[in-house]
């Protein structure tokens, strides 16, 4: 409820008073960019302005206290939920799918992002890395939420300006992680771009859901029988380095696993 700020606080003070969480939160670091219901309601979006509707920044705000990243947006001046982080070599590019978001329903090439969010990304993702790991709250794959426009398939003319961003600037090494749909999937990507690496999707969103969303056909896996999360192990030591993608369900059995090597993320 956005406008409810008593209501946001206290869901995280009810996650945040459970044992299991501040084991987690004690041994883990943790960044975290909102989806729908941490923003808004079901499927909601901010629109282009930075102080309408009236209750954006307050949610921000509240957000603000309960994840330590790094930064957050433009600040106080241009508020958001992105920002980028290391770990060695790889770089991970976490935006921001909500505050800024038009209605994918009332205008032709709505954005997802705003202009400012834009201009950050593409500058950020220049950055030189071994990996680039772009994080996104919604699927960019087509068609992983048949008939909904909340995806990035409400906004393909956007996602179509990244994709070819990337094969512009001979971007190598860029993997998607994203999430919003109760399963853990692995998609391949192929961005109609000639000479461009196809790009691989891994999405892990049912940590604790018991709602759960029927598998994708054309998934190259995904699994939704039990509570599970996605893991991705980095070898950036081999030769070719190398990036692993596994899904754990909620008994610690690893279910399904992808391993792709960098040199099948280069431009031909």
């Amino acid at each position: 409820d956005p406008e409810t700020p008593e209501m946001q606080l206290f869901h995280y003070y009810r996650r945040q008073s459970q044992p299991e969480w501040m084991k987690l939160a004690k041994q883990v670091p943790i960044y975290g960019i909102w989806d729908d219901h941490d923003f808004t309601t079901n499927d909601g979006w901010g629109g282009p302005d930075i102080d309408k509707p009236k209750w954006k920044r307050k949610v921000w705000e509240i957000f603000k206290e309960n994840y330590d990243n790094p930064y957050y947006g433009g600040g106080e001046k241009q508020p958001g939920c992105w920002f980028d982080f290391w770990i060695g070599k790889v770089h991970f590019v976490l935006i921001d799918g909500r505050y800024y978001r038009e209605s994918p329903r009332s205008k032709d090439n709505p954005s997802m992002l705003g202009p400012a969010q834009m201009k950050w990304l593409r500058q950020t993702l220049k950055k030189p890395a071994t990996f680039t790991v772009l994080c996104t709250n919604v699927p960019m794959t087509p068609k992983v939420k048949p008939g909904s426009k909340d995806t990035w398939d409400g906004f393909a003319a956007e996602r179509q300006k990244i994709f070819q961003f990337i094969a512009d600037q001979k971007i190598p090494g860029v993997i998607i992680l994203s999430a919003d749909r109760h399963r853990s999937d692995a998609y391949k990507i192929d961005t109609g771009i000639d000479g461009m690496y196809p790009l691989y999707e891994w999405q892990s969103s049912r940590l604790t859901n018991q709602h759960v969303h029927g598998l994708i056909k054309h998934s190259l896996f995904g699994y939704n029988e039990k509570q599970s999360f996605g893991r991705v192990d980095f070898d950036l030591k081999a030769a070719d380095p190398t990036v692993k993608y596994t899904i754990i369900n909620i008994d610690g059995k690893p279910i399904h696993n992808l391993t792709v090597k960098r040199s099948e993320l280069q431009f031909k």
